[in-house]
């Protein structure tokens, strides 16, 4: 009986149907009107339904064909291989702010500067200004923030400004010097072979302050609506003017303890809060939901804290659309593996300045019934009625088989 068992399992897993991968999220993919390379930015508010490697998320055309691509997030620190120089025309330091002028000769599309630097840690602001002659000179944009970039063996390091696509052959820049002192400027250009440079995206969140007053230390709640990937994070501290205080970076975890369900603490970041120093700091390998921020004040007042930010590395997504086709974008299927497309053997080749296609508003997918990933029509081997007869079939056998074996366990026994 071992065998018919054996055979009445399998035609049971033979006939059951295999069912399409489920996806949580979807979005379209609009602005495609061309046959191009696009790239996507992936903001925190898409990223947030996506998993950190982004292994759970697929690109389909109108005919649901998998359309292959590749996610670019360029770490923080970068080689100075790849940085490409423009002629700084002059450099001049006034009262409170320095003026730099930059000459694009080719009259290059740009939307990005970075700037090569002796090490600082003060926050700079700037204008920027573009003109084709050096006297009529046309605003691109104010009060952008020097965004610090990319550390290169600890002497110097990248600060890079963005703004509007512009071709100007040339670019004043009027930095901020009010609160510190100028900036050493060393060459100023981009980097090669990227379509980010960097660029840090705001997260959105909830925030929670409360007092600790018997242990002398303040608790800073973030929350973020999903999982959020953290790679900066930005306070700034109204009063007292001078301060310097331990804090710490932790997350809530949980553990099976036996029978029951353990929170326990685990520490990802400890920093120093001062007055004399930028308080921006680099977090390592953070996604999570939840954030808390610990500040040791011992004998000292609270801080008074006048903002905090949370900032991400910006993510493209690169694909090879054609014109005038609807693509989706769909994600949440966790139970999927990486990808492999020829795409990413191409990343270097890869231009600087692409067209760029937008996501357009997430939706849950509907949960559908489970679908056949085969929509042909079965066969009766494969129909459900083909089982139950098989397994009628089985009972009838195993019935007479055991009435048999009874008879003769009877016949023995007179």
């Amino acid at each position: 009986m071992k065998p018919l068992f054996l055979v009445i399992v399998f035609l049971s897993l033979y006939s059951a149907p295999a069912y399409s991968q489920a996806f949580t999220h979807e979005t379209s993919i609009d602005g495609v009107t061309k046959d191009s390379l696009y790239k996507i930015p992936l903001n925190p508010q898409y990223k947030q339904y996506m998993k950190e490697d982004f292994h759970d998320m697929r690109i389909y055309d109108n005919k649901q064909h998998e359309v292959p691509y590749v996610v670019l997030s360029e770490p923080q620190l970068k080689s100075k291989s790849d940085f490409v120089e423009y002629e700084i025309v002059s450099q001049s330091h006034f009262n409170s702010y320095s003026e730099i002028v930059i000459h694009n000769p080719n009259k290059d599309k740009i939307s990005n500067i970075a700037f090569n630097i002796n090490n600082s840690d003060a926050y700079k602001y700037c204008s920027i200004e573009g003109s084709n002659d050096m006297k009529q000179w046309y605003s691109v944009s104010e009060l952008q923030e020097l965004s610090v970039l990319y550390n290169d063996v600890y002497t110097n390091q990248y600060k890079c400004i963005y703004f509007p696509l512009n071709d100007y052959a040339y670019f004043r820049l009027s930095v901020d010097d009010w609160y510190s002192h100028p900036l050493k400027i060393n060459s100023a250009g981009y980097f090669k072979n990227s379509v980010i440079a960097g660029k840090l995206n705001d997260v959105l969140f909830s925030k929670t302050i409360k007092e600790d007053v018997k242990n002398k230390k303040t608790n800073i709640r973030l929350l973020f609506t999903n999982n959020q990937q953290i790679d900066r994070l930005d306070l700034k501290i109204k009063a007292p003017r001078l301060y310097k205080r331990n804090a710490v970076i932790y997350i809530n975890k949980k553990q099976k303890v036996k029978n029951r369900t353990e929170t326990y603490r685990e520490t990802i970041f400890e920093f120093e809060l001062n007055s004399h120093r930028a308080l921006y700091f680099d977090l390592p390998n953070f996604n999570e939901q939840e954030l808390f921020i610990e500040i040791d004040n011992k004998d000292n007042p609270p801080l008074e804290i006048g903002s905090i930010n949370c900032k991400q590395l910006a993510s493209y997504l690169v694909a090879d659309f054609k014109g005038n086709i609807r693509y989706t974008l769909k994600c949440g299927a966790d139970s999927l593996k990486l990808p492999e497309y020829d795409l990413v053997n191409f990343v270097s080749q890869i231009p600087q300045l692409l067209p760029e296609a937008t996501l357009g508003v997430v939706k849950n997918t509907p949960t559908p019934e489970k679908q056949p990933l085969n929509i042909k029509e079965k066969s009766f081997f494969e129909t459900p009625q083909f089982l139950w007869l098989c397994l009628g079939i089985g009972c009838i056998i195993i019935f007479f088989f055991s009435r048999s074996l009874l008879k003769e366990v009877g016949k023995k026994e007179e």
